[in-house]
């Protein structure tokens, strides 16, 4: 009798290994991003019927085509990321990945440039002439540049160029001190660390309709927030409006409704666990997964949230 239980026990749990579906999802090796899809993964896995792998690789670029062409079930990356890539436009052109669909806004992604708190910059106006960090062309760090110089009207032929091949070496010439500005994750880690080291101040960005719009020629989709001394931001000692865009979790339009309705609802019941991951997490809400993001949702993210009621057509 006991040997028949453990048998049909042992059982029971191959079978619900074996209904447990594996899916991809396309990150970064390194990086925010590898830390939300690490975080992302594993808490769909941990309620749903669905086990999520993290596909590591060196770039955003590196896996869309992947999961445009149905060899990667998900993907995350920014809103402006995402945006390009499915219009073929911008970062994208020539190269654009029109398969991929909406499946859920995850958190607001907060970001402005910073100087070192006793430099004379107080505006990005006032970086005419300065050493500021350039990116190669279609670098996502290229159109948040110029995004930023946008704001203020401006771009940048008055400037003394930095160039950087990536934003580690960016914070690395700033650190050192040749360049006199860098653009950070406002509040993270190497922020901080830049403070404790000589003090940093954040610069404010123009909040008024034109200069936003002026913006989002290079980065769509983003908007401002305006934080101040409460905000406990090591850098920010006054009220300072700083850029935001949204991350997203995406699907290719070919994976089943199935597969995107479980990854999604999982995601919904998993809210406080993702929040415990960390300050990156910041923002995230279940009722915000459905957010309009202007790029369209994957059918099954659209029926689970019109039965959860937050779906506005």
């Amino acid at each position: 009798m006991l040997r028949t239980f453990a048998a049909a026990a042992a059982f029971g749990l191959m079978a619900s290994a074996a209904a447990a579906q594996v899916v991809g999802l396309g990150s970064t090796a390194t990086g925010g991003t590898s830390q939300v899809g690490r975080a992302l993964a594993a808490a769909i896995s941990e309620a749903g019927p669905i086990q999520m792998r993290p596909q590591e690789l060196a770039n955003t670029s590196d896996y869309m085509p992947l999961v445009n062409a149905g060899e990667i079930e998900f993907g995350i990356s920014n809103i402006v990321q995402l945006h390009y890539a499915v219009t073929g436009t911008g970062m994208s052109e020539g190269r654009g990945t029109p398969n991929l669909m909406m499946a859920a806004t995850l958190m607001p992604f907060r970001n402005a440039y910073i100087v070192r708190k006793d430099s004379d910059i107080q505006s990005v106006a006032d970086l005419v002439g300065k050493r500021v960090p350039v990116f190669a062309d279609r670098e996502l760090g290229d159109y948040v540049t110029r995004g930023y110089f946008a704001n203020a009207g401006l771009d940048l032929s008055g400037v003394s160029e930095v160039p950087v091949p990536n934003f580690p070496r960016m914070w690395s010439s700033f650190a050192e001190g040749t360049a006199d500005v860098a653009i950070v994750v406002v509040g993270a880690g190497n922020s901080r660390e830049f403070d404790a080291s000589f003090g940093i101040r954040y610069l404010s960005f123009d909040d008024s309709p034109e200069a936003i719009e002026r913006m989002r020629e290079f980065l769509p989709q983003t908007y401002l927030q305006k934080l101040d001394a409460e905000s406990n931001i090591p850098g920010i000692a006054g009220p300072t409006n700083v850029n935001v865009f949204d991350y997203t979790l995406f699907a290719g339009k070919d994976v089943s409704e199935d597969i995107v309705y479980a990854a999604v609802k999982a995601l919904w019941e998993q809210e406080a666990a993702v929040l415990a991951q960390g300050p990156v997490w910041a923002g995230f809400t279940k009722e915000g997964m459905a957010k309009n993001v202007n790029v369209a949702y994957h059918p099954g993210a659209v029926k689970f949230y019109k039965e959860m009621g937050v779906w506005k057509e």
